[in-house]
């Protein structure tokens, strides 16, 4: 009995170093900074490689959007056995060459062009949403980062404050409740400690799955805070920027105007068609053949189209309807894009106003809590003071940084917006 728990625990031993050595060697180690974590998510990220699908497709149907107009060939093979003469067998061989023709066609190439274009700005869409969002995720990690290492020397601070008093307190120099006091206020900051590591690592894991990496590698944040911090004005005078939003509205306009215009065509164009047909029977009995060559031309022109109760006249009038509610769609989205650039611009001001107040309030915040430090360790100030004033300066170091995070991404939302370059507001301007 012994010697089989022995055994058990053995082949447990090797499984266990046997999928440790394997986890080892399957993961991969990296040190990012924000740029690389974006080439590594536009290298990886299944959004952008399902864009990049839908544009090759678009791609192609644009390459060949006159295909309804190509020739169409078709050929035949039937054979005729009769039953009381198999010696009377015959087999026909034919050959069609046909070709039809419609006013259709000029829209469906125009169509296809259309379509290519919305696809490519639809990539360009994805392409930018992945961007901005790796940027912002990157600097909210930072963030996260930064947060972590503040309630670690709060806690670090508060753990100084809990032993200096129980040694006051068994010299007989503080009373009981003070030494209770800094103990609770100690270990209360363990849990947020250890709830900002969890956040942290969650949240990149979430990162590691946009950039196309495996959750179990390794990955180092390079950056902080000060890299998207910008105090200076942004101006956006003299610079064209557009929409993508609003030129992809304006693609699908076009393409409703196309609709209509093939829905007329189908309602009231002619048509044309032609074919060239080759026939050949071979008689197996008489060992002999006979071929024929024929040749048709036929042209036909749509009559329900002046009917308005007509399928195709009500098509027309519902795609016309499609073009009148696209017409009103852009003209909305314009208005929004004006007033989002101004309510960016504004929000990116009071934020910038907010930072400065947050600076300020840290250097009183410090050199209040260093103060009341030392004014405590002679007696003069009671610990709960002490603690408040802790409290404090962690809250406003808190702040700021929190009020830098919203700068850079409300920066990184007006260029995504506007479609100039991420950083190009600031780069030329820090």
């Amino acid at each position: 009995m012994t010697m089989k728990i022995k055994s058990w625990f053995t082949v447990i031993f090797f499984l266990g170093t046997a999928c440790f050595i394997f986890a080892q060697e399957n993961e991969n180690a990296y040190v990012l900074n924000v740029d690389k974590a974006v080439a590594l998510a536009l290298e990886n990220n299944v959004s952008v490689e399902r864009s990049v699908i839908s544009l090759k497709n678009a791609e192609t149907a644009k390459k060949y959007g006159w295909n309804s107009a190509a020739p169409s060939l078709k050929g035949g093979v039937s054979s005729s056995i009769p039953l009381n003469s198999i010696s009377d067998t015959s087999v026909d061989l034919s050959v069609t060459l046909s070709l039809n023709l419609t006013a259709n066609l000029f829209s469906q190439i125009k169509n296809t062009k259309n379509v290519w274009e919305q696809s490519e700005i639809s990539f360009r869409q994805a392409v930018r949403n992945v961007e901005k969002s790796v940027r912002q995720a990157f600097y909210a990690l930072i963030y996260e980062k930064e947060n972590i290492l503040l309630q670690e020397e709060n806690l670090k601070n508060a753990k100084t404050q809990y032993e200096n008093n129980l040694v006051k307190y068994s010299n007989g120099r503080l009373s009981e409740i003070d030494a209770i006091s800094a103990e609770v206020s100690y270990k209360q900051k363990i849990p947020l400690v250890e709830q900002a590591r969890t956040t942290f690592q969650n949240d990149l894991d979430s990162f590691k799955q946009v950039l196309g990496l495996k959750i179990q590698d390794k990955v180092e944040l390079e950056g902080s805070l000060d890299d998207i911090l910008f105090l200076g004005e942004i101006t956006l005078e003299g610079m064209d920027f557009n929409s993508d939003e609003v030129k992809l509205l304006e693609k699908k306009l076009e393409g409703a105007e196309i609709s209509v215009l093939d829905g007329k065509f189908s309602a009231y164009a002619p048509s044309i068609s032609s074919s060239v047909k080759w026939n050949d029977k071979i008689y197996s009995g008489e060992l002999k053949n006979s071929s024929s060559f024929s040749a048709s031309l036929s042209a036909s022109i749509p009559l329900d189209g002046v009917f308005p109760w007509s399928n195709q006249n009500i098509a027309v009038k519902k795609a016309e309807n499609s073009v009148t509610d696209l017409q009103l769609q852009l003209s909305e989205a314009k208005k929004d894009f004006l007033r989002e650039i101004q309510s960016s611009l504004r929000s990116i001001r009071q934020i910038q106003e907010s930072i400065k107040y947050s600076q300020a309030n840290i250097a009183l915040a410090e050199k209040t809590f260093l103060m009341t430090q030392e004014a405590y360790s002679r007696g003069t100030k009671d610990l709960l003071t002490l603690q408040n004033a802790g409290t404090t300066l962690l809250n406003a170091q808190v702040t700021l940084n929190s009020n830098i995070l919203s700068l850079g991404k409300t920066i990184l939302e007006l260029e995504n917006s506007i479609g100039c370059d991420f950083c190009s507001l600031t780069k030329e301007k820090k």
